[in-house]
């Protein structure tokens, strides 16, 4: 009898365990984080498979991250790797979603940068809550403001050197405000893959959720995703 009951109560606690997780809501960058919305794309296919729904909340990228580790929230749609040393309520799944290539944009061609300490002699711009520029640009002369739009039109109005983003930010932010004469500098000065952070009450779910995006890395979809999207992006 007694093994019936803790049996039975076994049961109840797993499937009410996730009856609360029919809808979560997570912290997403932006405005206009195109990266950010290509996570959520993924992460909305990979959370269906398990019948629940998604919706992000948008706020300023560090605000999203101190908002998703109070609690407030259920998570952050996707970061990378180590954020979780100074947000410790974040749980990061284990499988990455995404990936940016950190470009350095300039109105020079032909410049030449390598590495982060090429960028000391410049002034650099870059958007508050771009983990990978605050930490590669540490003690150097910059000008961080709140949106990618913003970025671009201190280095188009000569008030930066340069600026530090990521390759999609940095073009299609380029392409919607019209300014033709800024341009990547290649190679990327850093590549660094994302991961989608749940916060602590919710880590019942990575273990199915981390199933569920190596089966869709292994099929392929991921990238699929990330590919027509890149795509959909282009042709707005």
């Amino acid at each position: 009898m007694k093994f019936r009951y803790v049996f039975t109560a076994s049961l109840y606690f797993f499937f009410c365990g996730y009856s609360y997780a029919a809808s979560l809501v997570f912290a997403k960058s932006g405005p206009l984080d195109y990266s950010a919305d290509i996570s959520e794309t993924i992460l909305k296919e990979a959370y269906g498979r398990l019948n629940i729904d998604i919706s992000t909340k948008v706020l300023q990228s560090h605000l999203s991250l101190w908002t998703a580790n109070s609690g407030a929230l259920d998570g952050d749609i996707h970061r990378i790797i180590g954020i979780e040393n100074k947000y410790p309520n974040l749980i990061r799944v284990p499988v990455p979603i995404n990936a940016i290539e950190g470009m350095v944009f300039s109105k020079k061609v032909g410049l030449k940068i390598n590495s982060w300490d090429d960028l000391k002699s410049f002034s650099v711009g870059l958007r508050i809550g771009a983990k990978f520029a605050e930490a590669g640009t540490q003690n150097m002369v910059v000008s961080a403001v709140m949106t990618n739009d913003q970025v671009f039109k201190m280095l188009d109005e000569g008030r930066t050197d340069v600026v530090v983003s990521t390759r999609i930010e940095g073009l299609l932010t380029s392409r919607k405000l019209g300014l033709a004469n800024i341009y990547p500098i290649e190679p990327a000065i850093v590549n660094l893959k994302l991961y989608h952070y749940v916060h602590k009450k919710n880590k019942a779910l990575i273990p199915e959720l981390t199933r569920i995006l190596k089966i869709m890395e292994k099929e392929g979809r991921i990238l699929e995703i990330k590919k027509t999207a890149i795509v959909e992006l282009l042709r707005q």
